[in-house]
């Protein structure tokens, strides 16, 4: 019975100190808010994203970008991992190039290295723009449209007209 006791005892200190130890070292780092330029960008276009790091310096820091369309509920399976480098003291960017025209929001996290563990900054959505895929008419891009049509139409009525007259 002393020795169950001394036992039990035994493994409440070792669980007490081993839990003050892992919470002294998981302290970590602290991730900013993740900050988009521009704050609302288009389908197909590149992005800035930069977050600020306090609390120690990571060996490596990657974002994670995930494109999708809030119409149609689909998320893209191709996951951007883009590494950030370190500019001002604690604040890391990187470029990344989106790639869906039909997407309506991308979900972006932020992970850094420290000490051969990851941490995560929580994720972030952030709505895109209405842009044009490209296929948009502004008129100075020199491609006919329905004037052509009308033009077409007219010579073929003119032809008709002229050739009637010189019959009778």
């Amino acid at each position: 019975m002393k020795n169950g006791k001394k036992c039990i005892l035994s493994i409440v200190m070792l669980s007490v100190f081993g839990a003050t130890v892992c919470s002294a070292t998981v302290t970590g780092i602290t991730f900013g808010e993740i900050i988009s330029s521009p704050t609302s960008p288009p389908p197909i276009s590149t992005v800035t994203f930069s977050i600020e790091i306090s609390g120690g310096t990571p060996s490596e820091v990657k974002i994670w970008v995930q494109e999708c369309n809030g119409g149609t509920g689909i998320c893209y399976p191709d996951t951007q991992n883009v590494s950030m480098t370190l500019g001002s003291p604690g604040m890391y960017s990187s470029d990344v190039l989106l790639k869906h025209a039909d997407a309506t929001y991308m979900t972006c996290q932020v992970w850094a290295k420290t000490d051969g563990t990851w941490e995560s900054s929580p994720k972030r959505n952030i709505t895109l723009s209405a842009g044009t895929n490209g296929n948009g008419s502004d008129g100075d891009n020199k491609t006919p449209g329905f004037e052509l049509l009308l033009f077409v139409m007219a010579l073929i009525g003119t032809v008709i007209l002229v050739r009637k007259k010189r019959v009778q």
